[in-house]
């Protein structure tokens, strides 16, 4: 860092540096409804669904293109092009991060211990992940810098997806965050307050998906994990009222990712475990006060 000045840190990774702000601020706003919903482990495990989703789609991209088709690409131009590309992963990513969600709620409905299962889950989406990686010619790179939270290297159509749909994901929250934690606090109060509580639940299992889905195509699961936990976590010895709860939250994600790429650059460490880094120092202050009020 010493012979490149700031300004061309900028203009080098200007997307990447905007697209993790952008889901710094954006993300703990959901980590928040986890944590409320007391499912913050679904954080850990989605985000690792998805991942295997990613890897899966580099294990089905020949078949899918001699068959299916993207666009009129043939396999090294699908892989050239990264506008074709992230759409096409995206949509396993998606995918998998659903079809996590609704087995995880078909088991919740069969009893037993949650987190044993989001546990059980998160192993057998990481070994998938693995596996399907490494089964593939092209997947193995790409997806070890997916989990190690390349986010530098974000380019201008990854940017654009990320302010869309996490823009998506904020507005849906600013209009219907007093709903969401109606239902996810007290759902027969809400069916006393005459609220639809299906069409809720379902709305926020969107707005759970949505923000896995595209956080761990663009900013990586480990990223993605630590701003839906850590941030929050760090809030709550501090807020004194949901909206602050909230508006603490995003400011330390963000926060966490300003300090967290200023560190990796000055340290030349990896991005991705440094912003979560970042993000897990801001629990100390909690910490300690809390330990000095016991």
């Amino acid at each position: 860092m010493s012979e490149v000045t700031w300004t061309q840190v900028v203009d080098l990774f200007g997307y990447g540096i905007l697209a993790g702000l952008i889901a710094g601020a954006v993300c703990p706003l959901v980590g928040c409804l986890l944590f409320v919903r007391r499912t913050s482990f679904y954080g850990l495990a989605l985000p690792q669904f998805a991942a295997a989703g990613v890897a899966c789609g580099f294990v089905a991209m020949p078949w899918w293109i001699d068959h299916v088709g993207i666009g009129d690409l043939d396999l090294e131009q699908a892989m050239g092009d990264s506008h074709a590309a992230m759409n096409y992963h995206l949509a396993w990513a998606v995918l998998f991060t659903f079809g996590g969600l609704l087995s995880l709620a078909w088991l919740n409905r069969r009893g037993g211990s949650e987190i044993n299962r989001v546990a059980a889950a998160f192993a057998l989406a990481t070994a998938a992940t693995v596996l399907f990686a490494h089964s593939s010619v092209f997947g193995e790179v790409y997806v070890h810098e997916l989990l190690q939270g390349m986010i530098l290297a974000i380019d201008r159509h990854q940017l654009e997806m990320v302010a869309v749909l996490f823009g998506a994901i904020l507005l849906l929250f600013l209009v219907f965050h007093r709903d969401f934690l109606l239902v996810s606090f007290d759902r027969e109060t809400a069916r006393a307050m005459k609220k639809r509580v299906l069409p809720l639940e379902t709305l926020l299992v969107v707005v759970f998906g949505l923000c896995v889905s595209i956080g761990t195509m663009t900013v990586g699961p480990m990223i993605l994990f630590g701003l839906l936990v850590l941030p929050p976590l760090a809030a709550r010895h501090w807020a004194r009222s949901m909206t602050g709860f909230y508006v603490l939250s995003s400011a330390l994600g963000v926060a966490a990712v300003l300090l967290g790429v200023f560190a990796s650059l000055r340290l030349d460490w990896p991005t991705g475990p440094t912003v979560v880094a970042a993000a897990g120092l801001e629990l100390v202050p909690g910490i300690g006060t809390r330990r000095r009020s016991g």
